[in-house]
């Protein structure tokens, strides 16, 4: 449930502050912001204004004694007028309220399209709420219900919607409604709090509590907030067109020289004006009248001489082509690293690099060593270890006579490798390397055999013997030796494990390349013994795997067993607690039964002894009626004799009361009369000192007391107390400006809005400088001009200030948008200030010339 907060909470309590705002119908806006008022102040004015602009509130719910939840409410205003404004209020809002009318069939409409423009352009995760109002005036009268509560509650469902139906006046559903969107918000954000322990110090007249900011101060801190953001993004823009490095860029239209030049004598929105001493005479808009110069001379001739500045620094080279060169040199360093790394990792990038790229080809290998000797590192120390012997240039190199076997045979493998793969393409060449694969030790043996004999057969006959002691040629392929006795292949039986196939599979091949080579029989005893620690390890293997079976064998009993023994057991105290329970609900059935009797025969009891009493009491209400009756006769008999009597006796002596009653009357009204005429007088007095110190002062003055002195003369008039509660409290307490000021405010406001008249909303420094230069070539537009420009709107301001109308030259400014609308911000909050003054002053005379009016 919601609740106020206390001064202070628990150092361990969470904490969640969350955006919400108020949306409505134009013809509901009044009861949204009663709605609100009924949640932050629990309080209900039957009659409150429509809120102009938004409303600012804060509220805080305690769902739990850990967890609080913050809400900022911003109570938009629902006129047509203000729907534009809407988008900039629920902007990254976590959660809206969409109130409608119960009493108006359009208002759900209104409230439909509330809710599709909040889920097309709002924060996608937001929590919207259809609040229905005015539940307290369909209880009193049913006939006035325009939306049933079922259609709304059906649209809400299938919209994803919470709905409440809710009342301002009688507080019905209204700490549910925002206690449910609380509950359904991301709580995950919550953090540690800590609460102001006590409100803010002010002076208030208006009888709302204080502590709660209304949307009368909203305006004054959103321009302040504002100016503070102008200011801080302007230093760093005029530090950024300072900056060579922002002078460079190509879409920079300004030139170093030129920019620096129009920095210096630049005046920006936010810095003070600089003094002119011999800059033109300013001159009124409306006049022709100027200040002689004369006099603004000889006070600057007055002043002490101050010793010349000192000259400015040279400028500092801006080593542009030192800065190139090192991000050249930077840039292509690391661009030919990355293409050596990518060189190692992709071969069809290696190829292109170290053929086309300049000492690729070496860097690559570098690094390719240096990887196999961090992979190797006893590769080095093992070719150390080899003996050398020193090598003789002046004797020729020889090859032994039985060289070249190996060359010959891989030629001819590839040959015909070349012709199949020619004959068959890829297809035949996948067959040939599975088949080749799968094919038996065996085999592989004998076909190496036969292709050795074959060769030989073929050289002998094509080929003559070299003669015996010629040179040998490096080029010429030699004859292939007679093959040696082929080594046997492993074979095992009963291998089943796959790693023990693939380490026969690796030694016969091993033993398939050794018997290939001529000197294979050397390898024999080797290969022999070989053979016998495979087998022993293939043993070994079976035997362990056997082991390994058999274990997980006996173990997989012994949980089947297991498992047999829990199901029989857990079915017992199946059965145990479903005959336990069944007794229990047995006996549980006849108490219930016996009890559900004893209250039937005790409510049997209970009506025939009511019964009985109702016909005592009629019987006793009848006779008390029948004495009544009679006593009124008799009254009735006693006052028709005594008023007989009276009229006979008495007539003269009740015409003299009546006389001495009206002139008691008639005295006293005229007291009450004359005392209402001094009240009256009173107030006017006041009313008058308070319109002197607002009108009449050359400088804003507080009027704190003397609109206290009325609202004391005024005790129990609810218009004046009305009208003063709707001055902002900052009025009274610092002053407002003369129309006066308030003009001449609207012309230096009017100098820096044309500045900005060209700006966009999310316009730069860029957009700034050239709004401002575009500002001053601008033709100022006729007084009667017609258009929403900057300019047009300026200019017809101008002219009903001129006139006098404020509150025309207000609501024309009003219409501004973008920067334009935030530079005037301030200036529109004044206006608005010395509006609502004039307005309550006004009303409160109204209400005492109608007083006087009364009294005569």
């Amino acid at each position: 449930m919601a609740s106020r907060q206390a001064a202070g909470a628990r150092p361990g309590a969470r904490f969640a502050q969350f955006k919400l705002v108020l949306l409505a119908a134009d013809s509901t806006a009044i009861f949204q912001s009663s709605l609100v008022l009924r949640f932050v102040k629990d309080q209900f004015d039957d009659y409150r204004e429509s809120t102009i602009g938004a409303a600012f509130l804060t509220q805080t719910i305690s769902l739990d004694d850990t967890t609080t939840v913050k809400f900022e409410i911003w109570d938009t205003a629902g006129q047509e007028r203000y729907k534009s404004l809407a988008p900039m209020y629920y902007r990254n809002a976590n959660c809206a309220v969409v109130v409608y009318d119960i009493t108006q069939a359009s208002s759900l409409d209104k409230a439909k399209s509330w809710v599709k423009e909040l889920q097309r352009q709002a924060n996608e995760n937001i929590v919207i709420a259809l609040a229905g109002n005015k539940l307290d005036l369909v209880t009193e009268s049913p006939d006035k219900r325009a939306i049933q509560e079922a259609d709304a509650e059906a649209y809400a469902r299938e919209a994803g919607l919470l709905f409440f139906e809710t009342s301002a006046k009688s507080s019905t559903n209204v700490k549910e409604l925002f206690t449910a969107i609380a509950k359904k918000l991301p709580l995950d954000q919550a953090g540690p709090r800590n609460l102001r322990a006590t409100p803010r110090p002010g002076v208030d007249l208006r009888p709302e509590a204080p502590g709660t900011q209304g949307a009368e101060s909203l305006p004054l801190i959103l321009a302040i907030v504002q100016l503070v953001m102008l200011r801080s993004s302007i230093a760093p823009g005029r530090q950024l067109l300072s900056n060579p490095i922002r002078q460079r860029i190509p879409s920079q239209w300004l030139s170093r020289a030129g920019a620096s030049n129009r920095l210096a004598g630049q005046r920006f929105f936010a810095d003070a004006k600089p003094p002119t001493t011999g800059g033109p005479t300013p001159v009124s808009p409306s006049s022709e009248s100027s200040i002689p110069p004369e006099t603004i001379l000889k006070a600057a001739e007055q002043e002490p001489k101050l010793p010349p500045t000192p000259p400015a620094p040279a400028p500092r080279k801006s080593g542009r082509f030192r800065r190139f060169l090192i991000y050249l040199i930077l840039t292509s360093g690391f661009a030919y690293g990355g293409s050596i790394f990518l060189a190692l990792k992709s071969d069809n990038f290696h190829d292109f690099f170290t053929e086309y790229i300049p000492y690729g080809e070496e860097c690559v290998l570098y690094f390719e060593e240096r990887d196999f000797y961090r992979r190797f590192p006893n590769a080095l120390r093992n070719q150390n270890r080899l003996p050398t012997a020193p090598r003789e240039d002046g004797k020729p190199v020889t090859i032994p006579s039985k060289s070249g076997l190996s060359w010959k045979l891989a030629e001819e493998e590839k040959a015909e490798a070349d012709s199949k793969k020619a004959a068959h393409m890829n297809a035949s060449a996948h067959e040939a390397q599975t088949k080749s694969a799968a094919a038996k030790p065996e085999d592989r043996n004998a076909a190496v055999l036969k292709a050795k004999e074959d060769r030989a057969s073929k050289q002998k006959e094509t080929k003559p013997e070299p003669e015996a002691k010629s040179p040998v040629s490096l080029d010429e392929p030699r004859q292939p030796a007679v093959s040696a006795s082929a080594i046997e292949l492993l074979q095992l039986r009963d291998a089943d494990d796959a790693v023990v196939q693939d380490l026969v599979k690796t030694f016969n091949d091993i033993v398939t390349v050794i018997s290939a080579d001529e000197n294979s029989s050397k390898y024999s005893a080797p290969v022999a013994k070989a053979k016998g620690e495979l087998e022993k390890i293939a043993e070994k293997i079976a035997a362990i795997r056997g082991d390994a079976r058999n274990a997980a064998q006996e173990e997989l009993n012994k949980l089947h067993a297991t498992f047999d023994d829990s199901a029989r057991e857990l079915m017992r105290q199946f059965e145990e607690v479903r005959s336990t329970d069944l007794a229990s609900f047995r006996e549980e059935f006849e108490a219930e039964r016996e009890k559900l009797a004893m209250a039937y025969q005790q409510k049997v009891h209970t009506e025939l002894r009511h019964a009985q009493e109702l016909a005592e009491q009629r019987l006793q209400n009848e006779l008390v009626e029948q004495a009544i009756e009679l006593n009124r006769k008799y009254v009735h008999q006693v006052q028709s004799l005594v008023e007989r009597e009276r009229e006979g006796r008495l007539s003269k002596l009740t015409e003299l009361t009546a006389d001495i009653n009206e002139l008691e009357k008639l005295t006293a009204g005229w007291s009450d009369v004359i005392d209402t005429n001094l009240k009256t007088q009173q107030l006017q007095v006041a009313l008058d000192a308070v319109r002197t110190v607002v009108e009449r002062a050359e400088t804003p003055r507080p009027f704190v007391r003397e609109l206290v002195a009325v609202k004391e003369l005024a005790a129990g008039d609810a218009v004046v107390e009305a009208a003063i509660a709707s001055i902002n409290p900052t009025a009274y307490q610092r002053g407002i400006p003369s129309t006066t000021q308030i003009f001449e405010r609207f012309r230096r406001v009017a100098s820096e809005v044309r500045k900005a008249s060209l700006l966009p909303e999310d316009a730069g420094v860029a957009s700034h400088a050239a709004s401002l230069v575009l500002s001053k070539v601008m033709f100022k537009k006729d007084a009667l001009s017609e258009g929403d420009d900057v300019e047009s709107v300026l200019v017809r301001a101008e002219n009903l200030l001129q006139q006098g109308d404020v509150d025309a030259a207000a609501r024309e400014m009003n219409t501004l948008q973008g920067w334009a609308k935030i530079l005037s911000k301030d200036w529109l909050g004044d206006v608005r200030k010395v509006l609502e003054v004039r307005q309550a002053l006004e009303v409160i005379e109204a209400e005492a010339r109608l007083q006087c009016l009364r009294v005569e």
